[in-house]
């Protein structure tokens, strides 16, 4: 997935300053307009962000919470998927 240099900056910066996710996602639709599914996409095409998601799907109950709707809410559209006993991210194909 191409990303813009000035929004791929953003991310970075936001990952260094340990926003939330809900903060990066806010950010990433203010600056480029789009919907919460493509903030989502964009925010995983970061290598640190999708580590630190996987990370936090499998440790943390209320992020899996999180991740199993939003598989069962988005199908084969999902951005995470179920390996075994663990959920992963699913990184963003290359435009």
């Amino acid at each position: 997935m191409q990303i813009p240099e000035n929004l791929s900056a953003l991310i970075d910066q936001l990952f260094r300053q340990n926003a939330t996710w809900e903060e990066l996602i806010k950010q990433i639709r203010r600056a480029s307009e789009c919907d919460i599914l493509a903030a989502e996409k964009i925010a995983f095409s970061h290598q640190g962000w999708r580590r630190l998601c996987n990370h936090r799907i499998n440790h943390d109950r209320e992020c899996k919470k999180q991740a199993v709707w939003h598989i069962k809410h988005h199908g084969p559209n999902s951005l995470i998927a179920s390996v075994g006993e663990n959920l992963v991210v699913i990184e963003p194909k290359a435009n």
